[in-house]
Parts: structure tokens; C-alpha cells; sequence
């Protein structure tokens, strides 16, 4: 089906999905929302399943592939869907592998191998097996969401494949199922082996008829398939038939395969499988071997003035025997020392060159290492590459290059507007003698058809260099261009000798290609394997063999689609990425939030496993909702149930903002959408609550807190609460203070100075510092005295926080204009304005201003051009801190919009080495969230940050947390009362 503007996602499936159900004990999707979801991946396309099943075991997962064949249902196996080739949706049934199944069922040491489930993470994998010092070897830039079936699905490769391989290289045993649920183990055996499975000895009927079939298909065309696949390692098209051939396709000496081969010869159905792209059977579980770490590594980063000579000097640089060469070109050099995910890991960048070659280099100690890379550097310029070298030994430095490297997708397409790197060319693999002439002719080709950037990374130590043509593919002209210059280029790479895939596979968007990349004979063997696996042809069909053009259900077509766009009225002005539509659609899918363990994105992802809670997942539920394809207008789809459901467990804590490659910031989005809600439906008595909180705060704090306080926290009202406002009656709602921060400020005995030593600052009063909290506004107030400065109350109103967070965007707008005039006062006067809230600082500069029409930029960007977090702004005034009495060691949690948007690294150097930062996410709480999802927060807390926060009490140490919100979680979970900065640390030497 292609799915267009004016084609809605179809509603049939209900009564397919409730016969599911009544045999599937895990979760079962058949809601337009929750299909649309599933149906995309990081590539081109878009198909909608009829129903989505995410199994929790193996017996669950053989259920669901049974009744799928009962019922001539088409399935596709997906693990984490960062597939740019589209091999991981369909018409069918979605079965999501990731959620539940991702244990690591067993891990053997001494023996080197593990076997996991399908749905184990790479990274988890290899966490897990770190004190072992051993790795699963294939290295994806998507490492830390790709899951290890997703891998073998696509016989996966990586940076390092010159060293390591490819997955086929490292998988022992597979345990899979066949399309009507029949389960195989797959394992090596010998002729002798193979013939008695052939004739049923051992196996059940289906397997030994896998066995007499492919040894019959192998027989009929041996001598073809020996002289028609690539020879080139980095093959990843079609099905493995090389592997049951002596001597058919790469047999050169990179990679692990002729060591794999070595010794008596073995044939294992597992190959097979491996790269298979779902199309012959659902992995179960998987035997992989584990490869020992490096024992040391060092990189010589090599700058280059011309990209062309950068791939000339390939084969140069290969002699030396690296573990990989990664080229970076301008556009991702460019991107990588600007993009908030990357910015502070660019320091291995020098000046502005064309292009970069990271060249790695391992070795037996650290000096070793070292000196490899060092006598690298030195032949490069023996041998007239005259050129900037330099070369990186420690730990930290390596960590930034190779982070930085595996950002690469989202680098190249975090740009403003529709015209965006695609990618459909960007996978073929290339002699690497032949690497600088094809990149030329490439270029060239673009240059020709009017594309203007080309953007150029990856493996050229293999002969893989993602070449990423920008386009426009709403429109059909650009579509055009597309399918002329693939064909051209598929047309060189085949005259190279290369493939037409070296590691993103097949899918729907090269399998067209297949016969003329093997040859009718061969690719009509590719289709008696599928018909051997599959008679009935239900497994991932179209993928592989059989593939639709190109050009058939694109995700961005032109019938419809953008007049859709034009019935949107968004508050927030998107003005970074072009608007509210483009906003959206700046997510590329490639799934970099579905990352764990690490980093603040996404922390509802992090605590649930599901697409839905994903920033992926809500950017597409978004896309089709405001492009007609949710069977409704655009505002009423954004305003539906199930588009609020999927945005409800956005915690808005910006993360995306900054750790998406991206910039993704779907805070923003869930703000606009949640005020088409509010237009449509109205607004809930919760959201007028926590948006009217500022007026309640100044209404309740001081004389009436006591009562306030004792009335909103009876367990009577806490009941009413939950009922009518959805405010979890678990939760104690913050107290209100008995003094306000301005009748504090004017009791306090101010500085004897007529002349304040260091002039004057304006400290935002915000609206929990004023009534909740007034004892961290008085302790910024006299830090900031003692520092030398004259402290100004801004008494400006509310930074819209509160209203923001909960989608009240006209009301936010029209306040918060009223409270930049007030600060823009000071600002025109050159004043600093001072937060101590991180969300209330974001609100400044960066949700007001993009609130505002543009006859009010020049005071939004005024405020925001003056508007610092307390210790940013100190710290860069070069003050020397020290403890305050009774600080002697801190563990600091860093609230989210201050990670993302101003960073904790003042908070780190004031404190000195006493202080170490929690690699914790978010909270769990993030404004009102917590109150309203009181067990997930919990879970949210538990990731990372609860244990640490246990641990640190327990030492003695102080929790320094400068979020309102942080601080009342670890009071509400853990007791802990925690500290804002302000009130940890004094001025080394306080002014009198």
C-alpha cells in the first residue's frame, strides 16, 4: 500500500488484533497512532501495519508467528528500526523483538561466546562483558540502540570491519522460526552432517527440507555463484550463498573469514540467515562469539585540504594496517564543531580543512600504540601528504572522536529547511583504489542535476563512504532525480567491481537492483531460497527479493501532503528549523533516543522500552497527525486522544534538544499540540492548576501558608486531588513559605559599600524562590554580596514556565511578553540577569523568544542575550570559590534543561575536585509530571540517580540539585534534603 497525504492510515485490523490477543500474552497495537509509529524506520519509507505484537518471550513470539500464518498475515521482525534501506516495517504484523526480549541468556568466558535474545542491545552486550575484557566485535555508529538480531538481520559491519568483519563473522548458532512457527537450531556441521539432515536424521521434516532444498539450489548453480558475487568484503546484498561456495566471492586477507574457514570445513544454516533482512525466518536467539578487547588504541587524526586527495591517500594509509580510516568531510566538520551533541567533543578539529581521515591503530601497550600512530604520522608526510596530523593517546580524547564520528546521519541532516541529506546512494561499497575517482564522478553527477551539498563520511578504509545527496523528496522533481541518479551510480559501482550495499542491506530500497547487480541466475537462486523458507512468502515481503521501485511508499509525498502542512496553526514559531511542520520532521528516525544506560534522552524510553515513548515515536505520531494521515483534519488530529496519550509521557525535559544529533525538541512540539488539545476539548483542571501556580503562590505564601499548607496536604483533599485534577494523591504538593523572598530581601541588613566592587546584578525572583523556597533566593542573594555585587530583585512576573510545561501557550505568550519588557529594562541598561532555576532560564531564552512575533524579537533577544545561570555567570567572572561550612564532598544531579542548554561545568570547577557529577537522566519528576505518573518517576529516578543519591548519603556527602523540581523528588522518594549551588559554596575571598 503507498501510503500518501490523502491516503489516511487504514482502520481495518480491530477484529485481526482481538483474535491476537486472546493467544498473546504480551502487549497488542491495532490503534492508528501506535501503527503509524511502527511504520517507519531511519529510511525513505513508510508502510502501516494492519497490528502490532510485542511478544515477551520465546513462546510468546512462536504464538504470534503461528497465528500470523494461520491467518496469511505477513510478518516483520524489527529490533530497534535504525534501517536506512527500509527493511523494517510492513503491511502486516510488526512484531516488536526489543521490549521483552533482551535478556543475555548466557555468557561463557573461557569459551568466548555468549547467547542472547533477540532484543539485547550491542552496547548492553558489551557493557556486560567489560571486566571480561571481551566484546561482541561488529561496532555500528548505532551501537548503543542496535540490537543484536537487527545485526545479524543485516549482517551488520561497522568502523572497525577491516579488523573485525562482518556479523556473519561472529555468529556460532542461531535459534530461529519458520513463517509457520516450525523451531530450528541451527548449528555448523560437515557434508557428512549435512546429509543426514538432508534425509531427516536429527531434525524435524521442515528443517531437513531447508537442508535437501539449499544443498540442491547450491548444486544447480555453483558455478555462477562462484563467479558472480563481489569481490569485495563489505557485501551485504542478497542471500549468502558465497557462504556455501569454495572460493565465491571475497577472498582477500581483511577480516576474520579466511581464520572463520580455517581447518576442517563447515557449513552452518545460520549463515543463511545472517543478512536475511526478516525475509526467511524470526531469530529466537543467537550463539555469537566474543572477541577480546584491544589492549591499547591510539588515533592519528589526519587533516586534509582536499577531499579527493583525502581518498587518494587510502591505500597509502592501509599499509600501516589500521583497525579503520574514517573519513569526515566538510559539511560533517562543520556540523559537528556547531551541534549542541557535539560541540564540546570537537576539539580534535583543526581549523577549517575539506576533509579528515581518523585513523586508529591498535597495540599491545598504550606506548605501542602510540608509536604506531606516531610512525603513521610521519610516512604520511614521507610520503608528500603534507598535511595537519595530529595524534591522540589518552582515553577521553579517543571517546570524543569516536562519539562524535557515530553522530554522523544526524549531523549531515540537522539542517534547516525540507532540502536534507537522503539516503539512496549512500551505501555502496567501492575498491579503495577506486575510492576518489567514484566519489569525483559522484559529485560531479550531483553537481550536474543541480544539488548543491553532497555531504561524504564513513568507512574508506573498506570502500564504503556514505555519500548523502540533499534533496527534496516532498516534491516529484526531486523524486525524479533520485531514481536517475541512483541508477547511474549503481551502474559505476558495478564497472568498480563493488556492491551496491556494504552494510545497510537490501530492504525495499536497493532489492530492485538485485538482478542486475547478480545476474538473472543468481538472483533467480535468491528467490528459490525465499521460496524454500517461505513457501507461502509472508516474511518480510518486498524486502530482498521482489522489492517495489524506489520510488513506491515514500514517507514524504507530494499528493496532499503539504496542503495538510498549511492547516496547521502552531503558537511556537519553530523558527530554528523553519517552522512547526519542518520542526517535526527534523526527526530522521534513525532512533539515536533510544539509547540507555547513559545520557538524559528519553527518559520515559529509558524506563519503558517502548517506540511510543520515544522521541522517534512521538515525532511520527506528530508527522502523521498534521499531514492528514490520522483520517482527520490537522488540528483536530493534533488535539485527539491518541496522539495525547503518546505525548503524554514526554517529560519536556529538552534532552532532545541537545543530545539528539538532530535537535529534535519535542517539548516545544507537545506544547503546541497540547494547546490544539486545549482549543479542541478544553482544558483540564490539573493543567489550569499548575499553569495558575505563580498567582496561587503569591496568593497562599506568607500569613495563609500554615493553613495552606495543612489544608492541600489532607489526605481528604490529596483524594479530591487525584479525582478531579489528576494530581497523584501519593504526592505532597509543594509547601508555601511564610515569607516571601521580597519581604526577606527588604529585612536583610545590605552591604555598608556605597560602590559595589564588582557593580551591580539583577537576580530573577522566580516564582519558587519567591513562595516556596525563599531561603535559596536569600542564600544567592548574599553569595552574590559577598562576591562584591549589588543585588537587584527583577520582580519582572513569571518566566511562563508553568504554563508553558502544560500547553497554555497563548496565555504564555501574552504574560511573558509583559515580563521581557520588564527585564529588557535592565538588560538596555547592561545589567545581568541572574537564574537560579534552569527551567525558568530555558524560558528566557529560548520558549519566550520563539513565542514571540517578530515585531518582538529585538526584546526577547535582548533578555536572552542577558540572561545567565548564577553559576555560569560567577565562575566566568573568574571568582575563586570554596566549600560553605559543612560541605566537604558533593555529588551533584544536573536538572535537565541546564544540561541541555547551559551545561554543569561551572558547578564542577567551583567545587573543585570534591565534586563529581551522577551520570544520572532526568529526575523523574520534570514539573508537574511527577505528580501526575507517580510510578514511573519513581522508575525514571531508579535508572541511575536513586542509587547514586544512596550511596552519597550514606558517605556523608552533600546532593547538590539546583532544579525545584529534583529536589523535591529525592525528598518525596528518598528523604534527602538537597541543596541548590547557591547555597554550597562562598567566595574564596568575600568582599566585607
Amino acid at each position: 500500500m503507498s501510503v500518501t497525504g490523502e491516503t489516511p492510515v487504514p482502520s481495518e485490523g480491530h477484529e485481526l488484533a482481538e483474535a491476537l490477543r486472546s493467544v498473546l500474552r504480551g502487549e497488542v497495537y491495532d490503534d492508528a497512532v501506535r501503527r503509524g509509529i511502527y511504520a517507519t524506520d531511519a529510511s525513505l519509507y513508510q508502510q502501516v501495519p494492519r497490528v502490532v505484537a510485542v511478544p515477551v518471550d520465546e513462546d510468546d513470539a512462536i504464538a504470534a508467528i503461528k497465528f500470523a500464518h494461520a491467518h496469511a498475515v505477513p510478518i516483520t521482525p524489527r529490533g530497534g528500526a535504525t534501517s536506512l534501506s527500509g527493511q523494517t516495517f510492513g503491511t502486516g504484523m510488526v512484531l516488536d523483538l526489543c521490549k521483552h526480549m533482551a535478556q543475555v541468556l548466557e555468557v561463557n568466558v573461557e569459551e568466548r561466546w555468549a547467547i542472547v535474545q533477540p532484543g539485547v542491545v550491542r552496547d548492553e552486550l558489551n557493557a556486560r562483558l567489560k571486566d571480561a575484557r571481551l566484546h561482541f566485535a561488529p561496532d555500528p555508529a548505532t551501537g548503543n540502540r542496535a540490537t543484536i538480531a537487527g545485526m545479524i538481520g543485516n549482517n551488520t559491519c561497522g568502523t572497525r570491519s577491516v579488523v573485525y568483519g562482518k556479523t556473519i563473522d561472529h555468529v556460532l548458532e542461531m535459534r530461529v522460526a519458520l513463517p509457520d512457527g516450525t523451531v530450528c537450531d541451527f548449528a555448523p556441521c560437515d557434508d557428512a552432517e549435512w546429509e543426514r539432515r538432508a534425509q531427516g536424521q536429527g531434525v524435524s521434516e521442515p528443517e531437513a527440507r531447508l537442508y535437501a532444498g539449499l544443498r540442491d539450489i547450491i548444486e544447480r548453480h555453483r558455478e555462477v555463484i562462484h563467479d558472480r558475487f563481489p569481490r569485495v568484503m563489505r557485501r551485504v546484498s542478497g542471500y549468502n550463498l558465497d557462504e556455501f561456495v569454495d572460493g565465491a566471492g571475497y577472498t582477500g586477507d581483511i577480516g576474520p573469514r579466511a581464520e572463520r574457514n580455517a581447518g576442517c570445513r563447515t557449513w552452518n544454516l545460520a549463515n543463511l540467515i545472517v543478512g536475511s533482512e526478516g525475509t526467511l525466518a524470526t531469530i529466537l536467539s543467537a550463539k555469537v562469539r566474543l572477541t577480546p578487547l584491544p589492549k591499547a588504541t591510539a588515533v592519528c587524526v589526519v587533516h586534509f585540504r582536499d577531499l579527493i586527495e583525502s581518498l587518494a591517500a587510502v591505500d597509502a594509509m592501509l599499509e600501516h594496517r589500521p583497525s579503520t580510516i574514517e573519513l569526515l568531510d566538510s559539511d560533517f566538520i562543520t556540523a559537528a564543531k556547531v551541534n549542541p551533541a557535539t560541540r564540546r567533543m570537537a576539539g580534535f578539529i583543526e581549523g577549517d580543512p575539506a576533509a579528515m581521515q581518523v585513523v586508529e591503530f591498535f597495540g599491545d601497550t598504550p606506548e605501542q600504540a602510540e608509536a604506531k600512530a606516531r610512525r603513521f604520522s610521519e610516512h604520511m608526510g614521507e610520503r608528500g601528504i603534507d598535511v595537519t596530523r595530529s595524534v591522540f593517546a589518552d582515553a577521553q580524547s579517543q571517546t570524543d572522536i569516536w562519539n562524535t564520528r557515530k553522530l554522523g546521519l544526524g549531523l549531515i541532516s540537522n539542517v534547516k529547511g525540507p532540502i536534507k541529506g537522503r539516503d539512496f546512494i549512500e551505501d555502496a561499497c567501492v575498491p579503495t583504489r577506486h575510492l576518489a575517482e567514484y566519489v569525483g564522478k559522484v559529485k560531479r553527477l550531483c553537481a550536474e542535476h543541480g544539488i548543491d551539498r553532497v555531504s561524504i563520511y564513513g568507512h574508506a578504509s573498506v570502500g564504503v563512504c556514505h555519500v548523502v545527496p540533499a534533496l527534496d523528496l516532498h516534491h516529484a522533481r526531486d523524486v525524479a532525480k533520485m531514481k536517475v541518479i541512483a541508477d547511474q551510480v549503481f551502474q559505476w559501482v558495478m564497472d568498480y567491481g563493488g556492491s551496491w550495499s556494504g552494510e545497510h542491506g537490501d530492504g525495499q530500497l536497493r532489492g530492485r537492483l538485485l538482478p542486475r547487480m547478480y545476474g538473472d541466475e543468481v538472483y533467480g537462486a535468491f528467490r528459490e531460497v525465499k521460496r524454500l523458507f517461505d513457501p507461502t512468502g509472508i516474511m518480510n515481503p518486498g524486502k530482498v527479493v521482489d522489492a517495489p521501485p524506489m520510488d513506491e511508499d515514500l514517507r514524504y509525498r507530494q499528493n496532499g501532503y503539504e496542503r495538510s502542512l498549511d492547516q496547521l496553526r502552531p503558537v511556537y514559531h519553530h523558527r530554528a528549523q523553519g517552522g512547526f511542520a519542518l520542526a517535526v520532521e527534523q526527526c530522521n528516525g534513525v532512533g539515536a533516543c533510544r539509547k540507555t544506560g547513559g545520557g538524559t534522552m528519553c527518559p520515559s524510553y529509558m524506563a519503558t522500552r517502548d517506540e511510543e515513548a520515544s522521541v522517534r515515536g512521538r515525532a511520527n505520531a506528530l508527522r502523521l497527525a498534521m499531514s492528514g494521515q490520522l483520517g482527520a483534519e490537522p488540528m483536530d488530529a493534533l488535539a485527539s486522544d491518541g496522539l495525547h496519550e503518546v505525548l503524554s509521557l514526554c517529560l519536556s525535559c529538552k534532552a532532545c534538544k541537545s543530545e539528539c544529533p538532530n535537535e529534535v525538541d519535542m517539548a516545544k512540539l507537545k506544547a503546541d499540540a497540547m494547546q490544539a488539545r486545549h482549543e479542541k476539548v478544553g482544558t483540564p483542571l490539573g493543567a489550569r492548576l499548575v499553569g495558575a501556580l505563580p498567582a496561587i503562590g503569591g496568593l497562599l505564601a506568607g500569613p495563609l501558608a500554615p493553613i495552606a499548607n495543612t489544608v492541600a496536604n489532607a489526605p481528604a483533599l490529596r483524594q479530591l486531588r487525584e479525582t478531579f485534577a489528576g494530581i497523584d494523591a501519593r504526592r505532597r504538593v509543594p509547601r508555601f513559605a511564610r515569607h516571601h523572598l521580597r519581604t526577606l530581601f527588604d529585612r536583610r541588613t545590605p552591604p555598608a559599600w556605597a560602590t559595589p566592587p564588582r557593580g551591580r546584578v539583577v537576580l530573577f525572583n522566580d516564582t519558587y524562590a519567591n513562595t516556596m523556597e525563599p531561603q535559596v533566593g536569600m542564600a544567592a542573594v548574599e553569595l552574590l554580596e559577598a562576591c562584591g555585587y549589588r543585588v537587584t530583585l527583577a520582580n519582572a512576573g513569571c518566566c511562563q514556565r508553568t504554563r508553558i510545561s502544560q500547553g497554555l501557550l497563548r496565555r504564555a505568550k501574552a504574560d511573558g511578553l509583559a515580563t521581557l519588557t520588564r527585564l529588557a529594562g535592565y538588560a538596555k541598561l547592561g545589567l545581568p540577569i541572574l537564574c537560579l532555576e534552569p527551567s525558568c532560564a530555558s524560558a528566557l531564552v529560548d520558549d519566550l523568544a520563539d513565542l514571540m512575533d517578530d515585531e518582538h524579537l529585538d526584546i526577547a533577544h535582548l533578555v536572552r542575550d542577558h540572561t545567565h545561570m548564577i553559576d555560569a555567570f560567577l565562575v566566568d567572572q573568574g571568582i575563586a570559590f570554596a566549600p560553605a561550612e559543612g560541605v566537604e564532598g558533593v555529588l551533584l544531579h544536573g536538572h535537565c534543561h541546564q544540561k541541555a542548554m547551559f551545561g554543569t561545568d561551572a558547578i564542577r570547577r567551583s567545587l573543585g575536585e570534591g565534586c563529581t557529577e551522577v551520570d544520572a537522566g532526568c529526575c523523574g519528576m520534570a514539573g508537574s509530571f511527577g505528580y501526575e505518573h507517580h510510578d514511573l518517576s519513581e522508575k525514571i529516578g531508579e535508572d541511575r540517580l536513586f542509587p547514586a543519591v544512596r550511596q552519597a548519603t550514606e558517605q556523608g556527602r552533600t546532593v547538590v540539585a539546583c532544579g525545584v523540581s529534583c529536589r523535591h523528588q529525592l525528598h518525596d522518594f528518598l528523604g534527602v534534603e538537597a541543596r541548590h549551588w547557591v547555597q554550597t559554596v562562598r567566595p574564596a575571598t568575600p568582599h566585607p
